[in-house]
């Protein structure tokens, strides 16, 4: 056989393995990574349901009444004869509620009564929540749960409070202080009103 045979049977077995040698690597590549659309395929979306608000205030005085007056702190609870009802994931509500009540027996001192006043607002559902000492008259200043969520004071509420964050946040609600019929410094929580009890409120501030 000629050099120049020699040449040409080389250069094609050297083309068929870079040949092989490509698909292969394809292939592994392809069995190993999965195509971008699936990797950046979004998680299942929480579905919301519609609830009457004073549903988890009801259920919070059951809870957590008895763990409140342990801590020698009262439960003072308004409700309107309406009903509130507002779209939120299953088992939110609930939670939320704990953790203020919960943010609320750490917060405390003993001889407190805490108020809680739920109501319409426009198209939006309020709660305030608000503290009444015994020695309120006394001019001492007393730990106020609003002042706990603004300043996340004290180390055993504040991961209750930061969990509220993050419930009100993807409900688009607002947790905040703000004055109401119970006085001023009120812990004060927003959510819009669902469906036509919205359509029925009157137009009314945030």
């Amino acid at each position: 056989m000629s050099v120049s045979s020699l040449c040409i049977v080389a250069t094609a077995f050297f083309a068929l393995g870079a040949v092989w040698f490509t698909g292969k690597a394809l292939s592994v590549r392809a069995a190993g990574t999965p195509p971008a659309h699936i990797g950046a395929r979004p998680g299942p979306v929480a579905t919301r349901e519609r609830i009457d608000l004073r549903q988890p205030l009801r259920a919070l005085a059951v809870t957590h009444g008895a763990t409140l007056a342990q801590r020698g702190i009262g439960l003072d609870l308004r409700l309107p004869e309406d009903p509130l009802p507002v779209a939120v994931i299953a088992g939110d509500l609930p939670q939320l509620m704990a953790h203020i009540a919960d943010a609320a027996a750490a917060t405390l001192p003993q001889g407190t009564t805490l108020h809680v006043l739920a109501r319409a607002e426009g198209h939006q559902a309020v709660i305030s929540w608000r503290e009444a000492t015994i020695d309120s008259d006394t001019g001492i200043d007393a730990p106020r749960l609003s002042h706990a969520f603004e300043t996340s004071a004290g180390r055993a509420a504040t991961p209750r409070i930061h969990a509220c964050r993050a419930i009100v946040a993807r409900h688009g609600a607002r947790i905040y202080t703000a004055p109401s019929p119970l006085g001023d410094g009120c812990l004060t929580l927003r959510f819009p009103l669902y469906g036509d009890r919205a359509a029925r409120a009157p137009k009314g501030l945030l």
